[in-house]
C-alpha cells in the first residue's frame, strides 16, 4: 500500500533535482511540482515550492503562469505555507508582473461574487424568458442529415449555417483525400438505403423483384435466404470462424453488415461465451497503404486499452488479436455524446464529472487518451432518463492511428487542442486530455462546441482567440464554471489543470456547495 506514496516522493525528488541541475530547462517538470505542492509531506512541499521560484527565475516568461496557480491555491484557503512563501518570493521578485495577475484574480472574484448575488436574486426568474435565454433559444450546434433537415437516417455534424464541419472541409483537402475525410456515416447511409429498397416494415419486398420469375415479389423466406447468405459471405470475408478460434468466445456470429466507423468497420454479431449469448461490436481494422507498423502501433494501444477496461467508466473491450487481420471486440453502444441534448445543468454536470473521473483513472495507469470528444463519450442506455454513465471509448487508438490517417477523419477538430493544430504547443500527452475534457464538458453545458466554423476558422480560433464564456451563452450557467473551462482548455499547457483528478474534483465540489 505504501508504494504509489513512494512512487509519488521519488518523483518529486526526481524533479527537484532535474531543476538543481538546469533551472531552464525545468519548464516540464512544472507540473509535477504544482501537484506536490498538494502533498501531505512538509519537506516535499516546501521542496517543490523552492524548485518553482528557481524555475520562474530562470524563465521569466512562465512568471504569470505559475503566479496564477500559486494564487489558485491560496485562494482555496490552503493551510499550507509553502504556496505563500513562494507566491511572496516571485512578488517581491517581479512585483509589477505579479500585482497585475492578482488584481486580474481579484476582479474576477468580485465579479463571480456580483453573479452569484445576482443569481440569488432573480432565483424566481431563473427558468424564464425574463432572465436569461430560454433552453429552447439555445444554439445547440446539433446535428442535421446530410440530406433533409428532418430526414431519419445517420446523421452528421453540421455549423449552424448547414455548413459540414466533421473534419477539414473541400476547400482545405485535396481531391486524393476528400473522400477520406468526409464523414463515416455516408457509407452508413447508403447501406441502410439499400437495406430500405430491398425490405418494408412487413418484412416484405419494397423494391424490384429480384427473386419470382412471375414479376411478383420474393416470399419473406426467399428474402431472409439471402439475407443468410448475404451475412455468411460477410462473415466469410472478414474471417470470422479465424476470429473466433483466436478469441475467448465459444462462437462469433455476425448479424448485421459493416458499418464504416471512425477507427474501423463495426460488425454487429452475437457471440457465446460457457453457453451464454451477448451482444457484440466486433471492429475489424483496414490497414493504410504503405501503413508498415499500423498493425503493431494499433495493438499496443488496445493493449492499453484492455488495461482500463475493467473501470466502470470505460466502454468494455472484450477482446482483441491480429488474426486473420487486426480486430477488436467491444460493447455494443447504442449513442454517443452527440445524441444527448438539452440536459439540465445538473445533468450536464454530472456528466462531466464522470468524464473526468474516467480520464483520471485512465491516466492513473499511465495510459493517454489523446481523443477526447462526443464521438468517443457513448452510452449503453438508449433514453436520456436512463441516466446510464458516459463510458469513454477507443482508449489511446487515436494516438498510433493519426500517424498513419488524417487525425481530421478521427477527431473533430472543434474539440482538438492547440497541440493538434501546432506541434508549437508541445506533444500530444495527458495534457490534451484535459484541454479535450474541458471541450467536452463546455459542449454538455452549452450545447455547442467552443468553436464553429470552417476548419480553417476553426482552426484560427484554437490557435488564435478563446471561446465564448458558458455563462454568455446562457448565463444561467455559474460564473465557476468559466473559470474551470478557462483553465482546462488553456492554450499553453502549463497553464491548464495539472491533473484530470483536478478537474473532476472542482466539478463535484462546486455541484456540493
Amino acid at each position: 500500500m505504501a508504494e504509489p506514496e513512494a512512487d509519488a516522493s521519488s518523483e518529486i525528488r526526481a524533479a527537484v533535482r532535474a531543476v538543481l541541475d538546469d533551472p531552464a530547462g525545468g519548464r516540464s517538470r512544472v507540473p509535477t511540482l504544482l501537484a506536490a505542492l498538494d502533498d501531505d509531506d512538509r519537506e516535499s512541499r516546501l521542496s517543490a515550492a523552492w524548485a518553482l521560484t528557481l524555475v520562474a527565475t530562470a524563465n521569466p516568461d512562465l512568471v504569470e503562469a505559475i503566479t496564477r496557480r500559486l494564487a489558485d491555491r491560496v485562494a482555496a484557503d490552503t493551510l499550507q505555507l509553502e504556496t505563500r512563501h513562494a507566491l511572496g518570493y516571485l512578488g517581491g521578485r517581479y512585483p509589477e508582473r505579479v500585482d497585475a495577475v492578482l488584481e486580474d484574480l481579484a476582479e474576477k472574484a468580485e465579479e463571480r461574487d456580483r453573479r452569484r448575488r445576482y443569481l440569488e436574486l432573480s432565483q424566481g426568474f431563473a427558468r424564464s424568458d425574463y432572465v436569461g435565454q430560454s433552453e429552447r433559444n439555445r444554439d445547440v450546434g446539433r446535428t442535421q442529415t446530410p440530406a433533409e433537415a428532418g430526414s431519419p437516417g445517420p446523421q452528421r455534424v453540421y455549423r449552424q449555417e448547414g455548413e459540414a464541419v466533421g473534419g477539414p472541409p473541400e476547400d482545405s483537402r485535396g481531391d486524393d483525400t476528400r473522400d477520406r475525410l468526409d464523414d463515416d456515416s455516408d457509407e452508413s447511409a447508403a447501406d441502410e438505403a439499400d437495406t430500405d429498397r430491398t425490405e418494408g416494415n412487413d418484412g416484405t419486398a419494397d423494391g424490384p423483384d429480384d427473386g419470382a420469375a412471375d414479376g411478383s415479389s420474393p416470399s419473406p423466406a426467399a428474402r431472409r435466404r439471402e439475407q443468410e447468405a448475404e451475412l455468411a459471405a460477410v462473415a466469410d470475408a472478414i474471417g470470422v470462424d479465424r476470429i473466433a478460434a483466436n478469441s475467448r468466445f465459444d462462437d462469433l456470429q455476425v448479424v448485421s453488415r459493416g458499418i464504416e466507423g471512425r477507427f474501423a468497420t463495426v460488425y454487429r454479431t452475437r457471440v457465446t461465451v460457457d453457453g451464454s449469448e451477448e451482444g457484440v461490436a466486433l471492429g475489424v481494422f483496414d490497414p493504410p497503404e504503405g501503413g508498415d507498423g499500423f498493425e503493431a502501433s494499433v495493438a499496443s494501444q488496445l493493449e492499453n486499452w484492455a488495461a482500463v477496461s475493467d473501470h466502470d467508466g470505460v466502454a468494455s473491450l472484450y477482446d482483441w488479436g491480429t488474426d486473420p487481420s487486426l480486430w477488436m471486440a467491444t460493447a455494443f453502444t447504442a449513442e454517443s455524446l452527440y445524441d444527448r441534448l438539452d440536459l439540465s445543468f445538473d445533468e450536464a454536470v454530472w456528466n462531466g464529472h464522470k468524464v473526468a473521473e474516467t480520464v483520471a483513472a485512465i491516466h492513473q495507469r499511465g495510459v493517454v487518451h489523446a481523443g477526447i470528444g462526443p464521438y468517443n463519450v457513448v452510452y449503453a442506455g438508449t433514453t436520456i432518463a436512463d441516466r446510464q454513465r458516459p463510458l469513454v471509448s477507443n482508449v489511446g487508438l487515436l494516438t498510433a492511428m493519426r500517424m498513419y490517417v488524417d487525425p481530421a477523419s478521427l477527431l473533430d477538430p472543434r474539440f482538438a487542442a492547440p497541440e493538434y493544430f501546432d506541434r508549437g504547443y508541445g506533444d500530444v500527452d495527458h495534457a490534451t486530455d484535459i484541454y479535450q475534457l474541458g471541450a467536452v464538458v463546455y459542449y454538455l453545458v452549452t450545447g455547442r462546441p467552443p468553436f464553429q466554423g470552417t476548419y480553417g476558422e476553426v482552426r484560427t480560433g484554437v490557435l488564435e482567440s478563446t471561446p465564448p464564456l458558458p455563462s454568455e451563452i446562457n448565463p444561467e450557467i455559474p460564473a465557476w464554471l468559466d473559470d474551470v473551462l478557462r483553465t482546462a482548455m488553456a492554450k499553453q499547457k502549463l497553464t491548464r489543470y495539472e491533473t484530470a483528478t483536478r478537474v473532476a474534483r472542482e466539478l463535484e465540489r462546486r455541484t456540493a456547495e
